[in-house]
């Protein structure tokens, strides 16, 4: 999948087909009632979030194996690479397990331990914002827009 973008260009485009897979993944999975454990520090934890972060670190293993990832659910590896990703699978897993809408799942990529690009994508709802060190911006059933404040 690698492309002839900018390396920034192309990691966007990465991070945007992480959040498609674990779009697919969470809309399926939310129709279910997932096994749910609590962790030492007393949050939830799913079948479905490990499932998640599961395969969204292989993509990107198989894509980018020189990167590393920082995530919630398993062991960081490589995490004094050059570029490093981020991944909650499920940020609001309490709402998850409830039937509420108001989850969704972060990615953000570090670069020399600083972060250039960070997404909160809500698949329940269908909208993206997403920001790097320039911009922030919205996906949506209401289109796409630049944010400021």
């Amino acid at each position: 999948m690698k492309t002839n973008l900018p390396p920034h260009a192309e990691f966007l485009f990465f991070a945007e087909k992480l959040a498609d897979v674990s779009r697919e993944m969470l809309l399926t999975a939310s129709r279910t009632l997932p096994e749910v454990a609590v962790k030492v520090d007393a949050s939830y934890v799913t079948t479905t979030d490990k499932a998640v972060e599961k395969k969204l670190r292989e993509i990107i293993i198989s894509q980018y194996p020189d990167h590393g990832i920082y995530g919630e659910e398993f062991e960081n590896i490589n995490i004094d690479a050059e570029y490093v990703w981020v991944l909650d699978p499920i940020d609001g897993t309490k709402s998850f397990i409830g039937g509420f809408p108001i989850w969704g799942t972060l990615i953000a990529l570090l670069h020399k331990g600083a972060p250039v690009y960070g997404m909160m994508h809500q698949p329940f709802i269908g909208e993206r914002f997403s920001g790097d060190n320039g911009s922030a911006n919205y996906k949506g059933p209401s289109g796409e827009r630049r944010l400021q404040v």
